[in-house]
């Protein structure tokens, strides 16, 4: 009963979030709610037609998407590594997929083929920087560790601000202001087609994780454990690393470094409805995309006229939780 009870408050708020994000907006620097116009469209005008179907309807559904698939590689970080603070963006995943498209986009080779073309190059980038942090995380045994990964995820993060650094020094004037306030974390133009093939996307890797819900499950018990019962624990956790890689290239793409959703919300889930991951999976993308979705909302509105880096407030709200956590795990070891 509490799992169906909290899935109907996930959804009320995500719907609340959609509503409030079409129906706000800025004129003249005064913040305005106007949600009517939304269920006239065949009486509205050219202006408020494009504002749905051109700017803040694209805008809302990439939020939403980029939500879902970072809560959704945070849990599946946080199961197979059983490790509370696991994050794309506390690992170095997000640093290596940004890495990767900063240097793509330096490069400007293929200009008129980037909406596609940079997901792959962000995936190429997750992926390198997860298995480098896998790999230096190993403590004794081969057993992947709570320190190690801090240890693997800041060096590897150290290391790809670096080189980023290095990129945005040789970019012209207009590159350096748009690459760094995409870094920064921001969700602006997407065309519908990109939209839809990343949906499509978000919703194949939800259903494979639902498909293999129990076999997650299992990582509770360890590596050890999960062999015991018939899990093949290594080949799930390359698989896992992999798909965890693919949410994460898939939100930077979209919506550059953003950080902290996919360490808040799996913690709020798991408080609610428990660890069993046939709950926690739907209930984190829905309230991931809610999260970010709002998020995004304020810092489109707290300076209007100008825009906050939502990348700013994701970062204000998982810091204070990043340190509970941290020192929760530092009580338990004493």
């Amino acid at each position: 009963m509490r799992g169906k009870v909290s899935y109907l408050i996930a959804f009320i708020i995500l719907l609340l979030a959609c509503w409030l994000a079409m129906g706000l907006g800025s004129h003249q620097g005064q913040i305005r709610f106007d949600a009517a116009w939304l269920f006239q469209l065949d009486q509205a005008d050219e202006l408020q037609r494009n504002v749905l179907l051109i700017w803040r309807g694209p805008r809302v559904i990439a939020a939403l998407l980029v939500g879902a698939a970072l809560a959704m590689a945070g849990l599946l970080l946080q199961g197979v590594t059983r490790n509370p603070l696991a994050d794309p963006y506390l690992l170095g995943i997000s640093g290596g997929a940004g890495l990767a498209v900063v240097l793509f986009r330096g490069l400007a080779i293929f200009q008129g083929a980037d909406w596609w073309l940079t997901p792959i190059v962000a995936l190429l980038g997750a992926t390198l920087a997860n298995f480098a942090v896998l790999y230096l995380s190993r403590g004794s045994g081969g057993r992947v560790t709570v320190l190690g990964l801090i240890l693997g995820g800041v060096v590897i993060n150290a290391f790809c601000a670096a080189l980023m650094s290095f990129m945005l020094a040789r970019f012209d004037p207009f590159h350096l202001r748009v690459t760094t306030l995409w870094l920064a974390g921001g969700i602006s133009f997407a065309p519908w087609t990109q939209l839809l093939v990343v949906g499509a996307f978000v919703f194949a890797a939800w259903l494979y994780l639902r498909m293999r819900a129990h076999q997650l499950n299992a990582f509770a018990l360890g590596g050890a454990g999960a062999k015991s019962v018939g899990v093949d624990s290594e080949r799930l956790l390359l698989r896992s690393a992999l798909l965890a890689s693919f949410l994460a290239a898939i939100g930077v793409s979209l919506a550059g470094l953003l950080g902290y959703v996919g360490l808040i919300v799996p913690h709020v889930v798991r408080l609610v409805v428990g660890r069993d991951f046939r709950r926690t999976l739907t209930l984190s993308a829905v309230l991931g995309a809610s999260l970010l979705l709002l998020a995004d909302t304020a810092a489109r509105l707290a300076f209007a006229p100008e825009e906050l880096p939502v990348g700013v407030l994701t970062a204000i709200m998982g810091c204070p939780v990043l340190l509970i956590l941290l020192r929760a795990q530092l009580k338990g070891k004493r």
